[in-house]
């Protein structure tokens, strides 16, 4: 066997005489690798002592701290040998499993965002959105992808992933972005009132988690959206990323084998969840944008950076304008339909211009034009307007658009006081009208306008109540005395 192997003699005879002792005594093969194992000596051996010690006194002391500690007091090997050893003598504690649960068909719904970075053929880089929102027992996936979180946004994708199912689950899960959770109180979310409007009108409930792993299935679906429908691929711009999107919750998100239920998620939810769902409202949620603007001198209002005619004899006025996803429509201060555009993207900075508002080919910049909405201002108006004829000239008009444009920060009669202020004072100029404004008076938003009518309106439904004078409540005190103790009292 020496000659063979071409080993020593010894050797072999030590072989044999291992295996001997084996076959006859029996052996433990771990008990054997621990006997045979010979620990090496390390540079940090001779100061374990001192890890200990800095331990006990900074327990939260790092790996990188310990090793500049120990080079003071002499050790000269790696950074390795001393995290490697910390980990020994401070175990890090166990994360606890995470249970994984399921839940019942039509129960649960897991929404949640998800931000890309996609190269454009058409563009470049730009940063998009990625509303994802799942069921929770079949799997199945809706996806959708946008440039901005708003809460419009969030409440039109929301809409569309129940009609993509056909219908509603009872709760849907979420964190605490703030288009959904305005602030905590005492660990309790508080939501936001249009939010919970939106979702009451689906009858879905809402349920705000703190922690990711309960949104589990919502998170990890978003690696195979980046691993499967953006991997690899191209996209000329976000409509092409969106039609892409559709044919591959279709062909590929709907029909593949999940991991967990071993089930593609269409046949699961056609199977079990479909029926199961809530059946939509017959009348779907009115998700149009509010705004109150006022019309500017050129009878235009302005909505993200467009601009959308309006007729002239609306200038200066207090418009209401409703935008759908698509359309854009005014309403004059008397919630009349004056004028219906179709909607620009935001931030193309275009204007929509309806020929029919323009009374002439051309856009009056004169006084003419909005001297009846100036002298609407009050009776300090036409004053103000004689003294700026005098001192301004031809550049009246434009310092009566200017004071009108104020409407948008500051009440009607606050203008007028400011123009009664500046009357006296000769100072007929646009600029001393603003800085009267800012000395004088509070701003306030357009909003507040339409909350105010809003109460006024509430006011009128409710009854009126009518102070009663001292003398009928003690009429009422002595006739309750003479009940009960009779007329002699």
């Amino acid at each position: 066997m020496a000659k063979q192997l071409n080993v020593g003699r010894n050797t072999i005879r030590k072989i044999l005489r291992k295996n001997n002792s084996r076959r006859d005594n029996g052996h433990d093969v771990l008990a054997e690798k621990k006997q045979n194992r010979k620990p090496k000596k390390k540079k940090l051996d001779p100061f374990v002592k001192e890890m200990k010690e800095l331990l006990d006194k900074y327990p939260k002391i790092t790996g990188l701290r310990m090793f500049e500690e120990l080079q003071v007091l002499g050790y000269n090997g790696g950074i390795s040998l001393v995290r490697e050893r910390l980990r020994k003598i401070r175990p890090t504690p166990k994360k606890e499993p995470t249970m994984r649960f399921e839940t019942d068909p039509g129960v649960q719904g897991q929404m949640d965002w998800s931000p890309y970075k996609i190269n454009f053929t058409e563009g470049g880089i730009k940063e998009v959105l990625c509303f994802s929102y799942i069921l929770g027992h079949s799997r199945r996936h809706y996806i959708y992808f946008t440039l901005n979180r708003k809460f419009h946004t969030l409440i039109r994708r929301h809409q569309d992933a129940f009609a993509y199912f056909g219908g509603v689950p009872l709760q849907c899960l979420y964190d605490g972005e703030k288009t959904i959770v305005l602030r905590f109180e005492a660990g309790k979310p508080v939501l936001n009132p249009s939010f919970i409007a939106f979702m009451t009108h689906y009858q879905c409930k809402v349920i705000i988690v703190r922690k990711a792993k309960t949104k589990g299935k919502i998170e990890k679906p978003f690696q195979y959206v980046e691993n499967n429908l953006l991997n690899a691929r191209k996209f000329r711009n976000m409509e092409h990323l969106r039609e892409t999107s559709k044919w591959w919750m279709k062909e590929k998100s709907d029909k593949h084998i999940h991991d967990t239920t071993k089930q593609s998620p269409l046949d699961l939810f056609i199977e079990r969840e479909k029926d199961a769902l809530q059946a939509l409202p017959f009348h779907p949620y009115d998700t149009s944008e509010v705004k109150l603007l006022v019309a500017r001198c050129d009878a235009v209002v302005e909505f993200e950076t467009n601009f959308y005619s309006v007729p002239e004899e609306f200038v200066a006025d207090i418009m209401s304008l409703k935008a759908t996803e698509n359309e854009i429509f005014i309403y004059s201060p008397e919630l009349e339909l004056v004028a219906s555009h179709e909607r620009i993207a935001m931030g193309s900075n275009k204007i929509s211009e309806n020929p029919k508002h323009r009374t002439s080919k051309q856009v009056r910049y004169g006084l003419e034009s909005v001297k009846e909405a100036f002298l609407a201002l009050g009776n300090s108006a036409d004053t103000f307007l004689k003294g700026l004829k005098e001192q301004t000239h031809r550049k009246c008009g434009f310092h009566a658009r200017y004071i009108l444009n104020l409407k948008e920060k500051y009440h009607a009669s606050d203008i007028n006081n400011a123009l009664k202020h500046a009357n006296k004072y000769q100072a007929f100029d646009c600029k001393a009208i603003e800085r009267i404004l800012a000395s004088k008076a509070k701003t306030r938003t357009l909003e507040s306008i339409r909350n105010d009518k809003a109460r006024k309106e509430l006011e009128k439904g409710l009854p009126k109540i009518k102070q009663r004078t001292l003398d009928e409540y003690s009429e009422l005190f002595s006739n309750d005395e003479k009940e009960i103790y009779g007329e002699n009292t």
